[in-house]
């Protein structure tokens, strides 16, 4: 998270000061703004800068840099601030509000899915303040499916369900819990889960944490990152190619496209503009590896004799998408020029705010009713 901070008057600096330190001592990149008659120089090394601009271009900036806001004056202030410019829940940036005298501190805006009520609960920490949490799932104790995705890293696939979940939850009802066996992991147990959640039974309403490209009714796919693709492609592959022949290896094994975290191939092809322009459009890591590195992983792969004699290594899909540790997910595909592997590496599942279930498994098809 990146945060912008801005105050208003001279005691409003103090703050600001005192929590840009914290915030920078912590390893968050922190920027304070104030006006200009209470900035000093010296202060520019502390990641301080002067307010010059009217305070809507500078709200209008921050929301364009997605980086979390913090005003230290009143809410009010702030409100018409961020107005013009409040779009989506799950994707406007996190605002909060700290007064003056250090005595509240208030999440306006993205509370769950952009941190808002963490980073209320983190300053008012540190100004020995009170958090003003209003969120219903937070007031009422309930478990909230859009903080437990966004703790977890987990796409939220159908926004009009996960209300649904949190509305029912209100209500009293009980939630399903599945999820794929690769999921699990540390976190994951102890009786910690509220009795709102009940573990591998369907419900009206459930959750499934899945990497499948499978859509049951009444089921909200959560979905992990926890894919790698691993390509091969002849030198000047053209981009809509690889992505072509990407996307449709992921479609036919049954892999939603939100589950893939990164892109693997030998360190030749990194210079490929096919491979960097996926990997960036989609926001997935690009890792390389040496022909050596790829020759030390472990397994049986389908080599390539004309391969090994071009690149030192006689399969580059399936061993570089296995040499993080994976499981090979879908075995090597090839046509025009270019070969597609996929792995799945175990993700960490963890419960959110000591809320969730304990255990879990994949719901099987004879379980859903429709």
């Amino acid at each position: 998270m990146k945060i912008g901070m801005i105050c208003f008057t001279e005691r409003g600096a103090g703050i600001c000061r005192l929590l840009c330190r914290r915030f920078r001592d912590g390893g968050t990149e922190c920027r304070g703004y104030m006006p200009r008659r209470f900035w000093k120089p010296e202060w520019g090394a502390e990641g301080i800068l002067p307010q010059d601009e009217p305070l809507s271009e500078w709200t209008g900036s921050m929301f364009g840099q997605k980086r979390a806001l913090v005003f230290i004056g009143a809410a009010g202030i702030a409100v018409r601030a961020i107005a013009p410019y409040v779009r989506d829940k799950m994707t406007d940036p996190p605002v909060v509000v700290a007064d003056e005298a250090r005595h509240f501190c208030i999440p306006l805006l993205s509370g769950h899915v952009g941190g808002a009520n963490e980073l209320a609960e983190t300053v008012a920490g540190w100004l020995h303040g009170i958090p003003v949490i209003t969120t219903a799932t937070d007031v009422n104790g309930v478990f909230a499916v859009d903080v437990f995705a966004t703790r977890n890293g987990l796409c939220i696939t159908d926004r009009k369900e996960a209300k649904e979940i949190s509305a029912w939850l209100l209500d009293g009802g009980k939630v399903g819990f599945f999820c794929d066996p690769e999921c699990r992991g540390a976190g994951n147990t102890g009786d910690i889960w509220g009795h709102h959640i009940c573990m591998d039974s369907v419900c009206r309403h459930n959750i499934w944490i899945t990497f499948r490209d499978s859509e049951r009714p009444s089921f909200l796919r959560l979905v992990p990152k926890m894919v790698v693709v691993g390509v091969g492609c002849r030198k000047g592959t053209p981009p809509d190619v690889l992505e072509r022949r990407v996307l449709e290896t992921l479609k036919d094994g049954g892999i939603d496209p939100a589950a893939v975290k990164a892109l693997s191939t030998i360190d030749l092809k990194a210079g490929e503009a096919a491979v960097s322009q996926l990997a960036g459009r989609y926001g997935w890591e690009l890792r390389t590896f040496t022909a050596g590195e790829l020759l030390a992983v472990e397994g049986v792969f389908e080599e390539s004799e004309f391969v090994r004699a071009t690149v030192g290594v006689g399969n580059v899909c399936e061993r570089s998408c296995t040499a993080g540790g994976g499981i090979l997910l879908v075995h090597k595909r090839a046509g025009e020029g270019v070969t597609v592997a996929a792995a799945i590496e175990p993700a960490v599942i963890r419960p959110a705010a000591g809320t969730g279930p304990s255990r879990s498994q994949e719901p099987a098809p004879g379980e859903i009713r429709h």
